[in-house]
């Protein structure tokens, strides 16, 4: 029988969570460290209105299936629920419904047949399986010629610029093909209204029960405690100093901080690998969530195609899950993706809601500050990194080049998007590469 491992987890994100999780049902001694003062990171929810929401929104598409199988063998299958959603788009002051194929022919903002364009170039996309045809291409560049530049201007330019910035046309063409699939595999027909999944109760409903269950497998949880600092030892252990002045020896570790912060931790990385750490370009994320005696609109993701608002997208959370669940109210996220020196991540919340009112009353005029009874303002400076042209050849190995070390970001999930159903199957990943290396005899001290 393999000999028991002790492994410890850097960061109780979803995929920190999914690895400890996984290891400790193979029997290896586990210890993961969270800074924070929750686990779940980005996928987290904090009490309101007698019920719980997440920090930054989140829902699931009906091919999400690693988060589906990991709720069955947790018992908690039947908590994930599957809702109609209802999507919009905002262009020239007027909310456009965009449920399905017909709504896509009234966006009369620009010509008919731009229209048509748009629509038969989806179709074609949605019947294209193999991505690498679209990673040597940016999305600007694949979708002008495809639709043309007044349809590309207006509508998906729109969308990209709203969401990357200055840096829209860096964006590779696969990670546009990959969000239109997952949004299309969420409908069964084109005419039909897209159903997306939610954990009752909120994520943290899964996310307690992950941190249970690795307790129940013989696994420690360490909350609010960070990693101070990491180094290897000579037989090729690592020895971990926290925030709470523990020492601790591990035979290996599994990191699951974003790759500059892997950096800082181990600054004698090899030259080839930091390469690698340093050349995904994380964007920012501020999420403003407000609380409201009144909903703003009807839809429940209405994405922003008018450039002169400054903000990526309006998700309001209670046209998904409805008020009922929250004593009444209803919540928004008015959400903006960024880059690192903007100055909405330092600004104030009070700072930031004047900044906003005025074009959240050119989405809806009867909009007043008064409807708002509480607000919150969340930030994230690393939330996703940006996949640009041939983005597979810089993503860093699992294994890193220093033995006993494993890394699981969000910069390794590729080609898809950054998401929960993601960081579950990275942690799954990162999970089976370590209890292989412990099967073989290649975790553990070495002869030195």
């Amino acid at each position: 029988m393999t000999e028991r491992r002790t492994i410890g987890v850097i960061g109780g994100g979803i995929a920190g969570l999914a690895a400890a999780y996984r290891l400790a049902r193979q029997g290896q001694r586990v210890i993961l460290w969270e800074r924070n003062s929750y686990l779940g990171g980005q996928a987290a929810a904090f009490p309101v209105a007698g019920s719980e929401l997440e920090y930054f929104y989140h829902h699931l598409f009906m091919n999400d299936h690693d988060i589906r199988e990991l709720m069955e063998e947790l018992g908690i299958g039947d908590d994930l629920i599957w809702l109609n959603s209802s999507v919009g788009f905002f262009a020239d002051g007027k909310i456009y419904p965009l449920q399905g194929a017909l709504d896509l022919l009234r966006l009369d903002f620009i010509p008919l047949h731009d229209r048509i364009r748009i629509g038969l170039v989806t179709l074609y996309l949605q019947k294209r399986t193999n991505w690498r045809e679209f990673e040597q291409i940016t999305a600007a560049d694949w979708l002008r010629r495809a639709v043309g530049e007044r349809a590309f201007d207006r509508v998906f330019g729109a969308q990209l610029r709203a969401k990357f910035g200055k840096r829209y046309d860096q964006v590779a063409m696969v990670w546009f093909w990959n969000k239109l699939h997952l949004r299309t595999q969420s409908r069964t027909s084109p005419l039909q209204k897209e159903q997306l999944g939610y954990i009752r109760g909120s994520w943290n409903t899964l996310i307690n029960r992950l941190g249970e269950a690795i307790g129940e497998n013989g696994g420690e949880v360490q909350v609010g405690v960070g990693t101070e600092s990491i180094e290897q030892n000579e037989d090729g252990t690592w020895q971990v100093s926290t925030t709470d002045s523990q020492t601790v020896t591990c035979d290996a570790l599994v990191a699951t901080v974003p790759s500059p912060l892997l950096l800082r931790l181990v600054p004698n990385l090899p030259e080839w690998y930091q390469e690698k750490l340093t050349g995904a370009v994380y964007q920012g994320a501020v999420a403003m969530i407000l609380q409201m005696s009144r909903k703003l609109s009807d839809i429940y993701w209405l994405n922003i195609g008018d450039p002169s608002i400054p903000f990526t997208g309006v998700i309001e959370h209670t046209n998904f899950i409805g008020p009922e669940h929250y004593q009444g109210n209803h919540f928004l996220y008015i959400s903006k993706y960024l880059d690192q020196d903007h100055p909405y991540l330092t600004m104030s919340e009070d700072d930031l809601f004047d900044e906003y009112v005025p074009y959240l009353q050119k989405i809806n005029p009867d909009f007043s500050p008064d409807w708002v009874s509480q607000r919150w303002v969340f930030r994230e400076r690393a939330a996703q990194p940006i996949i640009t042209q041939n983005y597979s050849e810089r993503v860093p190995e699992h294994r890193t080049p220093l033995h006993g070390l494993y890394l699981a970001n969000s910069a390794q999930i590729y080609p898809e998007d950054r998401g929960t159903n993601y960081s579950i199957r990275l942690g799954n990943r990162v999970a089976r590469i370590v209890q292989n290396d412990i099967d073989h005899g290649m975790i553990g001290p070495q002869k030195v």
